[in-house]
């Protein structure tokens, strides 16, 4: 799906996926740091998170849901999206340089609200497990 997206409700169907991959990079890290100010040592201090059982500091799982917001405003369904609801599941820790992938399974069409349930997966391609799962709903606003 080309980026910018906006996916008309009437050629939406019940089943259909989209995916899209981001980069925990660098930058994104530190955008997030400056515009939340969570410092936890588990998310900034790589020997206090080695000492919590990880490999080093953990990414926050608001970015995920950043790279989430995105995949929907942006991408599918695209600009005319209104994020109504999100239960995201964090299953495995994510780290600075983490190659990511949201994947999008239309779970319901609900025609006489306009509204999709999507199914999500985001997978951590560089760890080749899970790192979130859940469902979110979205409303579309006139084509």
């Amino acid at each position: 799906m080309p980026s910018d997206s906006n996916s008309s409700f009437a050629d939406i169907v019940e089943g259909m996926t989209v995916d899209r991959d981001y980069s925990l990079t660098s930058s994104v890290y530190e955008a997030f740091l400056i515009a939340f100010d969570d410092r936890s040592p588990v998310h900034v201090d790589d020997e206090y998170a080695r000492a919590s059982g990880f490999r080093e500091r953990v990414m926050h799982g608001a970015i995920l849901n950043g790279f989430l917001s995105n995949f929907i405003g942006m991408h599918f369904p695209g600009r005319q999206a209104l994020w109504l609801s999100v239960d995201l599941r964090y299953l495995a820790p994510t780290y600075l340089g983490d190659e990511l992938n949201v994947h999008a399974v239309v779970a319901q069409k609900v025609e006489s609200q306009r509204v999709l349930v999507l199914n999500i997966i985001i997978r951590n391609q560089s760890q080749g497990v899970i790192a979130a799962r859940g469902r979110v709903q979205v409303a579309l606003r006139d084509d």
